[in-house]
């Protein structure tokens, strides 16, 4: 079955980069930097950091749709 063409979903993949928190004792934190407003969009739990990402790029696909 062929994928449709959704040049969004590129787009959003490489819109945010979550890194670690490097600050002493917040080893356990993630910042998530959105490269399009190029500002700190939140800090998580680092180990949700897999799932904001694919909560986040459902709400952008479904922005996209309206």
């Amino acid at each position: 079955m062929a994928h449709a063409f959704a040049p969004h979903a590129a787009i959003n993949a490489s819109r945010y980069l979550i890194v670690p928190c490097e600050a002493n004792g917040c080893g356990d934190l993630a910042v998530i930097w959105d490269r399009l407003e190029e500002q700190v969009i939140d800090v998580i739990d680092a180990r949700a950091s897999a799932r904001y990402s694919d909560e986040d790029a459902m709400w952008d696909e479904f922005r996209m749709a309206a």
